[in-house]
Parts: structure tokens; C-alpha cells; sequence
């Protein structure tokens, strides 16, 4: 039986909800947590207007994983153990939506929680950047994932990428504008152009908006929201946990094709670094044994 998409949030949570209880019979301090964390999730989604399941996007997610709450000295900071909280609550409400066939997409809430080392990510070879764009082209609808890949393909940062607006891209020029810890531009591929074009056919922004990510994530969860969009790029593109493909293994890869064509220190502008050091770290050369 094929179900309704369009399932209503308030009737997703009510679920959710009673299977918690039926999962816990007993009173137990397991379900009375998993039900405060689902019902500060709702409200979360709810701020923001969401009435349908199917609406809830990556960005909702991690702001609402990583949103920290305002004191009179500022904004506290969301402990590893908050955050990992909320994303094991949401885990748990999507599982539920899956088992109940309502949600067939991808995890939303990024990487476990590190309270280890994290994973150290590798340059994507060039044929391995051509099966991803194949990939990423299969998807005729510009969801936005394909700007940060193409932000990406142009050396930015998770947040340059995350922060570029539209009065930022000039297409006759192929350049972009990235912002950051500095302000800096870069020019665009061939395939980026036509993917940004694409997007803007479907998606209306002013001048002054951010394109691919919401602009109700904040500063501080934009590099976040859009590390976990672009795994999600490469869990569609078969790469799998271990394999040193990470977020950043996009950026990377594209560094290493200019480092070979024009150089480690080309390849350093291309990233927006100052060390040729940290660079060849990045892209795992030994420059000095090339000397």
C-alpha cells in the first residue's frame, strides 16, 4: 500500500510518541527523555512553520541539534552530550517515520556526535569527482546540495559555501564571492554555472539571500548543515564510512587537480590558505621530498 507523503507533523509525533510508550510499558526515565527531546523537536520545526513531514530539511535539523539558548551573558554553548542527545531523538523519530514507510531519506543529522577522533578525509580522485557530478546530475530538481558541490568545486570552505547569496555569483563571468574568515573570489566550473543557473529556475531568491542553505541557521551552524548535506552527496555516490571520503574530500580533490597542473602554492590560493605546509597536509603530498 503506497502512503501519503504529505503526513501531517502533529500526526507524526503523536505516533512517535505512543511508540515510545508501547515500546517502554513501564514508566521509565528512557521515555520520559526521548519525549521531552521529541517535544522541544516539534516546537523547533513548528518556529519555523513546518506543518508536513516531508518538509523538514537538513538545515532544520542541525539548528536544531546545535541550537544553543540565549542568557543574558549570550549564547550558551551546546555541549557535545545536548547535541548528541537531540540527534539520537531524532534518530529514533526517523526510524519510526521509516518503519511506518512515511520517510525513505537520508540520515539528517550528520555524523554521530564525535567523542573521539573524526574520520581524516582524503582528495576525491578526478574520476572519482566525475561519477559524483554523474551522480549529482542524475537529480533533475536543484535541491541546493548541487551548489555546495559545485561551492565546493571552487575550493570553498563548508561555510564559504554555506554563506555565498545570490548577489555573490556572477555567471557571465563564471566568478564567485565567498565570505568567510575572509572575503575572497574564485571562479566557477562550466558545470557549476549551468547547476547554479538551474537552481535559480526553481528557486526565487533576492539579491541579499543565501542559496543554498536556510537563512534561519545561524552563523555559527552553517559549516554544520552543510557538511552534512554534502555526506549525504556522498552516501548517493556509494562512498561509505571508512573510506577517507568525507565532506571536505570534494574541496580536496578539486585542490589536488590544480596542485598538479599549477603548483602547491596555486593550489593554497585555491583553498583560501596562507601555509603551503598545512596545504600539502591537506592533500596528503610530500612537497618537501619533491624539492
Amino acid at each position: 500500500m503506497v502512503r501519503d507523503k504529505r503526513k501531517r507533523l502533529d500526526d507524526a509525533f503523536v505516533l512517535v510518541h505512543s511508540l515510545i510508550e508501547s515500546s517502554y510499558p513501564a514508566p521509565t526515565g528512557t521515555a520520559g527523555k526521548l519525549h521531552g527531546l521529541l517535544i522541544h523537536f516539534e516546537k523547533d520545526l513548528k518556529g519555523h512553520g513546518l506543518e508536513f513531514l516531508d518538509e523538514i530539511t537538513a538545515d532544520h535539523v542541525q539548528q536544531h541539534i546545535w541550537s544553543a539558548s540565549k542568557t543574558k551573558d549570550g549564547f550558551k554553548q551546546v555541549s557535545p552530550r545536548t547535541a548528541a542527545n537531540r540527534q539520537w531523538a531524532y534518530r529514533i523519530f526517523q526510524g519510526a517515520m521509516e518503519s511506518e514507510g512515511f520517510n525513505e531519506g537520508f540520515d539528517l543529522s550528520g555524523d554521530t556526535v564525535a567523542r573521539g577522533e573524526a574520520e581524516s578525509p582524503r582528495p576525491l580522485s578526478e574520476l572519482e569527482i566525475d561519477s559524483l557530478l554523474g551522480v549529482v546530475d542524475s537529480t533533475l530538481i536543484s535541491t541546493g546540495e548541487d551548489l555546495l558541490v559545485a561551492f565546493s568545486l571552487s575550493g570553498a570552505s563548508a561555510l564559504e559555501a554555506g554563506l555565498v547569496r545570490a548577489c555573490d555569483i556572477d555567471l557571465g563571468n563564471q566568478l564567485v564571492r565567498f565570505h568567510g574568515e575572509n572575503s575572497r573570489t574564485a571562479t566557477l566550473t562550466q558545470w557549476a554555472c549551468g547547476r547554479i543557473e538551474l537552481f535559480l529556475e526553481e528557486n526565487e531568491r533576492e539579491s541579499d539571500e543565501r542559496l543554498a542553505v536556510a537563512e534561519f541557521v545561524s552563523y555559527e551552524n552553517v559549516a554544520r548543515t552543510v557538511n552534512t548535506r554534502l555526506m549525504n552527496v556522498r552516501r548517493m555516490a556509494g562512498f561509505r564510512s571508512g573510506s577517507g571520503v568525507t565532506a571536505k574530500s570534494i574541496r580536496l580533490g578539486a585542490a589536488d587537480v590544480v596542485r598538479k597542473l599549477n603548483g602547491l602554492e596555486a593550489a593554497a590560493v585555491f583553498l583560501g590558505n596562507n601555509s603551503l605546509d598545512a596545504t600539502a597536509r591537506m592533500l596528503g603530498y610530500e612537497w618537501w621530498a619533491s624539492k
